[in-house]
């Protein structure tokens, strides 16, 4: 019994021996003679196909086929192409007519960049398409820079935005205007220390509107704050109580309003719709003058009243005095 066993044990390793030898053979057929090996799959499937230069024919390729050869079929192989490039092609299997309505799906070239739909690509992975993640897309910078980088844009030097972090994260946009040797970029938003979203280098425009040339801050429709301070404002109107200061008599404001229809150093209502607004700072400044001389005239009307009122009640007591004697 024991006998029979060894006997049978090694069979099964002879066996092995001999498919593995001629497995061998078939490589070194295939390679000698430059001729397929196939992998026949059940239903007269082809499943694999390695298949070497032949006259006429495609370079060198490793087919990938689950479908039956004789009927219309969707597959893919692998060609190894003149330069050393390795692409992935798919193509429909048309009966008489080999590899038929071929379309290159990846081309790996020889300097190592991957392309996907993309013939030439021109960097390590280039893609004619859009690219989806699930998860993060983290880039670093080149030449080793210590804050992540990542640029989109219509080429590398300028029409691009940049993403990059560190101890300020910020985003760059360069629509070639500046690029200066002070800056690599036209606009950008920066988060600062405190938690401060900075816009710079770029004027901006909230709604369907411009940000003038000369203005930072654009704004279509209202604003709401629950406070504002207007800085850096010259020449207060407190000049107004200067002693030297000349306060135009009442009759030359009324003649002047008279003429203008508006008060002097206040634009008129023309000048406001030419102008298409008007300054707040500068509106403010003037309405301030208008009120401090205003105080002014009424103290010098209430020293007027004042005056005008002793001289009343010094003619009363006269006229006092007077009926008294009579």
């Amino acid at each position: 019994m024991k006998s029979i066993l060894r006997s049978t044990k090694q069979f099964t390793i002879n066996s092995k021996l001999v498919l593995a030898l001629a497995a061998i053979a078939v490589f070194t057929t295939t390679e000698m003679y430059a001729q397929p090996f196939r992998a026949e799959l059940p239903s007269n499937s082809l499943g694999l196909l390695l298949k070497a230069t032949e006259g006429g024919d495609i370079s060198p390729y490793l087919l990938f086929d689950s479908q039956n050869a004789d009927s219309d079929a969707t597959a893919l192989f692998l060609q190894r192409q003149e330069g050393n490039d390795l692409i992935f092609r798919g193509y429909t299997s048309i009966p008489g007519k080999k590899f038929a309505n071929q379309r290159m799906l990846m081309k790996m070239a020889a300097n190592g960049n991957i392309g996907v739909f993309q013939n030439n690509p021109v960097e390590r992975f280039h893609v004619n398409g859009n690219v989806r993640s699930d998860k993060e897309f983290i880039t670093r910078g080149k030449n080793g820079q210590a804050n992540f980088h990542s640029r989109f844009g219509s080429d590398g030097t300028n029409h691009r935005i940049e993403l990059r972090t560190g101890d300020t994260p910020y985003i760059d946009f360069s629509n070639n205007v500046a690029n200066t040797a002070e800056a690599d970029y036209d606009a950008r938003i920066v988060l600062e220390n405190e938690n401060v979203l900075a816009v710079k280098g770029a004027r901006l425009a909230i709604g369907n509107t411009i940000a003038p040339v000369g203005y930072n801050l654009a704004v279509e429709g209202k604003a709401l704050a629950t406070g504002m301070k207007i800085q850096s404002v010259d020449n207060w109107p407190d000049y107004v109580f200067e002693a030297d200061y000349e306060l135009s008599p009442l009759s030359e404001l009324e003649d002047f309003i008279k003429t203008n229809k508006h008060l002097p150093n206040v634009p008129s209502a023309a000048q406001v719709a030419q102008e298409k607004g008007f300054e707040v700072a500068t509106i403010n400044k003037a309405l301030l003058e208008k009120v401090e001389e205003l105080t002014l005239y009424t103290i010098a009307q209430e020293k007027k009243i004042a005056a005008q009122q002793e001289q009343l009640t010094a003619l009363m007591t006269k006229v006092d005095q007077l009926i008294e004697k009579k």
